[in-house]
């Protein structure tokens, strides 16, 4: 793996090395009607001199550490790069990348839905179906006419309906219509709690933990300073090129269209509220609060199982990915600036092995499928937030609520996929493991449809010394749509609306 720090920040997006933290978010998916329309709105975002001046917003430091008004990101579906550059073109990319960069991109998330666990009611004949939807046609069984995926950030709802605005209006006009049109969007506004607007569905604080990225400037002590973000940081530093495509990896191969690009899975996940609550207070012996933290790996406020497994632990002060008490800590041996509790989790006793956030990122724990490096290869940027109204126990059923947004990794096959797979959708991901149901799936998931295996639909938890198993666990998120994107550098998109690629590394 390369750790070269000689990244363009002024050419790669901004959503891939930083989370912006902007309260209202607009999820947008168009369709390409016209293709020389298309790639002049390309060419104007990519340059910020088309006539809305809206750009795509790089990962280049804001002039006093000011947010702007806005940030605005873009990726293309396979179907979309195809109808910018060409068929034989994207023959070329594939040909000089390796199968693990561009293949999955290229089948996209229709064709991958089994193997990611999105069947049933996920499955993606149900896609799209359920808010958000413009057209009066639904989309194709193979979503091929999906093709650009924009985010747009803003600080409030009325800049995110002028800049919405500014936006449609940069699409050229054809005899026929719009070059590009939105068939699909989504917005994403805060969930408070207690005053604190970092919490989604199921009624936990996040925001806590992201992967920390080597060598980028968000890392270096002065900006880290300038920022009020402390410096006792234990996370293990994860390679750029984890993130950010390069040509220099060693376990990649990649052509240069995609070189300081990434690729991300765009998932609507709905969440059933109403079922979950059910689950958490159904054991009359353990209280619903409890069965949350175990089933997540964190209390409802933050505070790892690991470092507190019998309560919030408040002294470790206002949970924020500035303060790095919530994310210092190990299952097997504890890091160096470990808060409360330092005895090894090796048995699991604290944290089940099959928590959510345990499943996401084992860190330490070489006993896990596929972790010899503290999961390095595997990490994941979530660049997520929760859409749909606060659950109240009295409302009408129907209301749609979830997580909406991108899953980001230079690799699909090593991270997204990896992850999704191979620790949240099977069972037996650890050896050895001393549950009594070998882990099961992940209990925020629940098991798939066609899952035959019982211990899968028991979530099993060690308490006071005894491992308890609550029965009839099933599945609380549902995939409600799902794309894979190519998030390019702005060299990258300045060639896609040229409707060409440069050529390969020689």
């Amino acid at each position: 793996m390369s750790n070269s720090n000689q990244v363009e920040m002024n050419d790669v997006q901004g959503l891939i090395l930083r989370g912006y933290n902007f309260p209202h978010i607009r999820y947008i998916i168009l369709s390409i009607k016209d293709s020389a329309g298309a790639k002049k709105f390309c060419a104007d975002l990519a340059s910020g001199t088309g006539s809305g001046g809206l750009s795509i917003t790089t990962a280049e430091p804001w002039e006093n550490m000011e947010k702007p008004d806005y940030c605005l990101n873009i990726g293309f579906t396979y179907s979309g790069l195809e109808t910018l550059v060409g068929s034989d073109n994207c023959n070329v990319i594939s040909y000089y990348s390796s199968d693990e960069v561009f293949l999955s991109f290229t089948a996209g998330a229709v064709s991958d839905a089994g193997a990611m666990g999105d069947t049933g009611e996920s499955a993606p004949a149900n896609w799209w179906k359920n808010g958000g939807w413009i057209p009066k046609e639904p989309p194709g069984a193979d979503g091929s006419e999906l093709h650009i995926q924009l985010t747009l950030f803003t600080l409030t709802p009325e800049n995110r309906e002028k800049y919405y605005a500014t936006l449609l209006n940069m699409i050229a006009e054809t005899p026929s219509g719009p070059a590009v049109i939105p068939v699909y969007y989504q917005d994403s506004d805060p969930i408070t709690v207690d005053g604190n607007s970092d919490y989604v569905h199921f009624g936990y604080r996040d925001s806590l933990s992201q992967p920390r990225i080597d060598d980028i400037l968000w890392n270096k002590p002065k900006i880290r300073k300038l920022m009020g973000v402390s410096s006792i940081d234990d996370r293990p530093k994860v390679p750029l090129d984890r993130f950010v495509i390069s040509q220099d990896a060693s376990d990649y191969n990649a052509h240069t269209l995609l070189v300081n690009g990434t690729f991300a899975a765009f998932r609507l996940l709905y969440q059933d509220e109403a079922k979950f609550e059910a689950f958490i207070h159904s054991d009359s012996t353990t209280s619903p609060e409890l069965m949350a933290a175990k089933m997540c790996g964190r209390w409802r406020d933050g505070t790892p199982l690991v470092v507190s497994p019998d309560k919030e632990d408040k002294s470790l002060g206002e949970p924020s990915t500035k303060n790095f008490n919530f994310t210092n800590f190990n299952y097997l041996a504890p890091s160096p600036n470990q808060q409360g509790d330092q005895t090894s989790d090796e048995l699991a006793l604290k944290c089940p092995y099959a928590a959510h956030i345990r499943r996401a990122n084992p860190r330490d724990d070489i006993n896990v499928t596929g972790n010899n490096n503290n999961a390095q290869t595997h990490r994941i940027l979530r660049r997520a937030s929760p859409y749909g109204p606060v659950y109240d126990p009295d409302e009408k059923p129907g209301i749609q609520r979830g997580l909406v947004g991108l899953f980001i990794g230079a690799v699909l096959d090593f991270q997204f996929r990896f992850v999704t797979k191979l620790w949240l959708e099977l069972g037996g991901f650890r050896n050895p493991d001393a549950s009594p149901n070998s882990s099961g799936v992940d209990p925020l998931f629940g098991p798939q449809v066609a899952d035959t295996n019982p211990g899968d639909f028991t979530f099993s938890y060690n308490k006071n010394g005894t491992y308890n198993q609550t029965p009839n666990l099933s599945r609380f998120i549902r995939t409600d749509g799902g794309l894979y994107l190519f998030l390019p550098g702005i060299t990258g998109l300045k060639y896609i609306a040229q409707g060409t690629i440069p050529p390969p590394l020689s």
